[in-house]
């Protein structure tokens, strides 16, 4: 049968094709090989019924090569797209894993539902995916859980953006989307669908995780459009009865007929329903007497302290964890009561009485006509030691940023820390050698694009920048309890630390050699300090590993 397809063997370009992965409604896609990196590649190849249609010919290379732009853990990578006799196609990263769809199936006929820390998991990634497009303007039009990839590495990936994304009135094809995951305004009419009509397909999606089923049902396409549009979904409790009130109603928020009933964003309906679950990611959801296995028949859950290679672990049934480095919550850490923070001011202000009295020297010194080394400005330091040991649940109280920074080799004069605003938003910086989280401890969102980060070497000279508006791009704010991140490409396994929950707004990828990654240990170089609105607002070891810093 694989051999009887006239592209099995054919080379396009760089990329020899060698078998078939699937098909959908608009085009073929084939495994080959990147002949020149010698990397495995997806290759989707426009459909026979469409090949002479030039319009849509152009629509599907424009389309793949305005996603290839994109960077973002939870969207595929494209790679490459052309035309070659008649052929259009383009090339992207080939994932290797599981779609949703078959994992679901597989936990239906083991009479189980997914755990509820998968579900939040996997939501929360589609959810991101979904946000970051919208952002751009695109909606995906065609969220089922076919194109979500569940990766073995841990990634969880959505596919197929934009094939539908021009089409008129829906008149190639399935371009309206799959009926079983379709917002009633775009069963109506395709070019009605707007971000929430994509939401609507993740609310589906989440129904299903949790139930077991979808909906609506029908072996007629048109006549689960018309229950999309006209019918009430059944309430999910009734499916499972170990769900909670609360989370029933996120899901029937989330399947409102109208879309401005929904929740505006993924970002949102996956926080109402992480706390109408009312679980932690550490701990083991409920499962469903319904649909309930025997201890030793389900699969442990994910949890968000695992690596890459852990997610994919467990996903078989297996476990082989090394401990991971966590932060202790902001509610948990007594260092950080006001009693200490108010012990911390009186440190600042018995030590400035010192600085003043150290000026006053200077300048009974300078009367006197002695020389006199450059006045040092706070948060200035000459020489940095690092931290004798490294950052423990026990020694992590003391921020870093706060910590009293070296005297100069000149002077044994106490230099200030640099706290600008002792009362802003907190903000903690976990980072080891292959990667950098900024997790927002706050109460509020934190802008991005005010923020900047310089290395600097021992005398306190910049060594390179990173700048905020890098991780604006993609998201222009830190939502509560989320991470920023910055990951080097090739370092694996990374940080990924318990604090972030699993919740990255902006994920920027870089080399080891970039000159923005600022806070690798360098042989000149032990610190790297903040800034805000070109002020300095944190001097961070790199040894130490964590870093806090308050913003206003």
């Amino acid at each position: 049968m694989m051999n009887s397809d006239p592209l099995i063997g054919r080379r396009l370009a760089n990329f020899q094709i060698d078998g078939v992965i699937g098909r959908g409604g608009m085009a073929q896609v084939y495994h080959g090989l990147d002949m020149v990196l010698q990397r495995p590649v997806a290759i989707k190849v426009i459909d026979t019924r469409y090949r002479d249609n030039p319009a849509y010919a152009r629509r599907f290379v424009k389309e793949a090569q305005a996603v290839a732009t994109w960077r973002h853990e939870n969207i595929i990578q494209i790679y490459y797209a052309d035309e070659e006799a008649g052929l259009s196609y383009f090339a992207m990263e080939y994932i290797d894993g599981l779609d949703l769809g078959k994992f679901l199936t597989q936990h239906s006929a083991a009479g189980q539902c997914m755990p509820y820390s998968e579900v939040l998991r996997i939501g929360r990634a589609v959810a991101q995916a979904l946000d970051y497009a919208h952002h751009r303007g695109v909606i995906h039009r065609d969220v089922k859980p076919s194109n979500v990839i569940l990766a073995n590495d841990g990634r969880v990936v959505l596919t197929d953006f934009g094939l539908a994304m021009d089409m008129e009135q829906g008149s190639l094809g399935e371009v309206f989307g799959t009926a079983r995951y379709t917002a009633p305004e775009q069963a109506r009419r395709s070019s009605d669908a707007i971000p929430q009509s994509d939401l609507y397909s993740v609310g589906v999606i989440l129904y299903e995780m949790l139930t077991g089923v979808t909906p609506f049902d029908d072996p007629s396409p048109t006549s689960m459009a018309l229950q999309h549009m006209t019918l009430p979904p059944p309430p999910p409790r009734r499916l499972n009865p170990d769900l909670t009130e609360a989370t029933e109603r996120v899901l029937l928020k989330a399947l409102s007929k109208n879309p401005r009933d929904r929740y505006p964003t993924g970002l949102e309906l996956m926080a109402a329903l992480e706390s109408a679950l009312q679980v932690k990611h550490s701990i083991p959801a409920k499962q469903s007497s319904r649909h309930s296995l025997p201890a030793s028949a389900i699969q442990p859950p994910v949890t968000y302290a695992q690596s890459p290679r852990q997610v994919g672990d467990a996903a078989a049934g297996t476990t082989t964890s090394t401990p991971t480095q966590r932060l202790p919550s902001q509610a948990t850490r007594p260092e950080i009561s006001q009693g200490w923070r108010l012990a911390r001011y009186w440190r600042y202000l018995l030590f400035g009485g010192i600085v003043l009295m150290g000026v006053g020297v200077l300048i009974v010194s300078q009367r006197g006509g002695a020389s006199l080394s450059p006045t040092l400005q706070p948060g200035t330091v000459a020489e940095a030691k690092p931290p004798s040991s490294a950052p423990t649940s026990e020694n992590i109280g003391v921020p870093v940023a706060t910590a009293w920074p070296a005297a100069t080799a000149s002077s044994a004069m106490p230099i200030m820390p640099t706290v600008l605003y002792p009362n802003g938003r907190r903000f903690v910086i976990l980072y080891n050698d292959s990667s950098l989280y900024m997790h927002n401890a706050a109460s509020t969102a934190g802008a991005l694009s005010s923020l900047a980060f310089e290395q600097l070497d021992a005398s306190a000279a910049v060594i390179n920048r990173f700048e905020g508006w890098r991780w604006s791009q993609h998201y222009p704010r830190v939502e509560i309890d989320s991470c920023a991140r910055i990951e080097i490409r090739g370092s694996s396994p990374y940080l990924r630390p318990a604090e972030c929950q699993g919740r990255y707004n902006s994920s920027i990828t870089a080399s080891r050699d970039d000159s923005y990654v600022f806070w690798i240990m360098r042989e000149d170089s032990s610190q790297f300090r903040v800034l805000w609105n070109k002020q300095e607002v944190a001097r961070c070891e790199i040894a130490a590993g964590v870093c806090e810093v308050f913003l206003p």
